[in-house]
Parts: structure tokens; C-alpha cells; sequence
């Protein structure tokens, strides 16, 4: 599984392939430990982003939401970072499942896990780097930018490759089915914040 995710991101392309043939048993089990490996990645990287933080010696300021967040602990916010990843990717798995079906697609919930775990490994990756470079004086600023537009750029377009392939459907029904996919993650996302009192708040104004 290990060399399966180094072959993703360094031929996308090569390993779509190889994550197409694979059997309904190994396609569950490798979604499955690609989500798990995901959250712990996230995980680390909000305790990454915590520590670089406190080096900076800021003083952490902003909508009381965000606050209240970031002083809940390194450790408590790298472990809900796993939970939320990890059952946001499965709920994603099911909503790419879902969107691709109605389009004409045929896959089970487990092509659209593995749909998202994928890309969202390549992400959580491009993070981790962007940010370990970000401390490299003068030029880790480029650096980071450069990892993350190449690994945003590998998620976002094997997206589009993996659902295509392995829910059967042209590009057109794929570049439809993600969009619908990552507009209402974002909706679901934005929606949720705004029911806690922080989040309205912070994003509606006052009357």
C-alpha cells in the first residue's frame, strides 16, 4: 500500500490503472487504509501548523471561533483533526457515490471512497511539505506555494481521472459530478460553522 501511494504521486496516472483493476476486496481495503493514513497526515499537519505558530510568538486574534479553536490544545486539535478527516472523507466517499450514480454511473460506495481518499492524500501530503518548507528562510515561502499547487493540482485532476474510471462515465459526467461534489462539501462545510454561535458570529453581520 505504501509503494502504491508513492506510485500516485509520482505517476497519477499509471496508478489510476492500477487502482481500477484492482478486485472489490482490495479496492475496500485500500480505500479504507488511504482515508486512515490521510487523517493521520492532517493530524500531523495541524500539529505542524500549531508549532509554527507559537514560534512566530503571535498573538492569536480574530473571530471568536477561530480562537476558541486554537486554544484548545495542540493535542486536542490534532486528535479531532483525525476523526474529522477521517469521517469527512467517508461521508465524502458516499456523497461522490451518490452524485456519480445519479449521473449515470455505475460504482459502489467503495469506488467513491477511493475516489476521494486518493486526492485528499495528496492534499493532506502538499500541506505537510508546503509547511515543513515554509520554515526555510527567504525562499520557503516559494517552496510551500510550488507543493501546493503541484499536489492540489495531482488531487484535483486524478479526482476527475477516478471517476471516470471507475464509475464508468465520460469526462463531461465526471467534471459535473465533482464540481456538484466539492460545491456542496463546501455548502455543507460553510453551513455547519454557521450553526454554532462562534460561527454566526463571525460570519453574520451585525443588525
Amino acid at each position: 500500500m505504501t509503494m502504491s501511494l508513492i506510485d500516485y504521486l509520482k505517476n497519477p496516472s499509471e496508478a489510476v490503472e492500477e487502482i481500477k483493476g484492482k478486485t472489490a476486496v482490495k479496492t475496500m481495503q485500500g480505500s479504507l487504509i488511504v482515508s486512515l493514513i490521510t487523517a493521520v497526515v492532517f493530524s500531523i499537519n495541524t500539529y505542524v501548523g500549531l508549532r509554527l505558530i507559537e514560534s512566530m510568538d503571535l498573538q492569536i486574534t480574530g473571530p471568536e471561533l477561530v480562537v476558541s479553536v486554537l486554544n484548545m490544545g495542540t493535542v486536542n486539535l490534532a486528535t479531532g483533526t483525525f476523526f474529522m478527516v477521517f469521517l469527512g472523507v467517508m461521508f465524502f466517499g458516499f456523497l461522490t457515490k451518490t452524485v456519480m450514480n445519479v449521473l449515470g454511473g455505475e460504482g459502489d460506495y467503495w469506488n467513491g471512497l477511493t475516489t476521494v481518499a486518493y486526492p485528499a492524500f495528496s492534499v493532506s501530503v502538499g500541506i505537510l511539505l508546503a509547511m515543513v518548507f515554509s520554515y526555510v528562510p527567504v525562499v520557503g515561502p516559494v517552496i510551500a506555494a510550488v507543493f501546493v499547487a503541484i499536489f492540489f493540482a495531482v488531487a484535483y485532476s486524478s479526482m476527475f481521472r477516478l471517476a471516470k474510471e471507475l464509475f464508468g462515465i465520460g469526462m463531461v459526467e465526471a467534471l459535473v459530478g465533482v464540481t456538484v461534489v466539492l460545491a456542496v462539501g463546501f455548502v455543507a462545510i460553510y453551513g455547519g460553522v454557521l450553526t454554532t454561535p462562534e460561527g454566526i458570529m463571525a460570519f453574520v453581520p451585525a443588525i
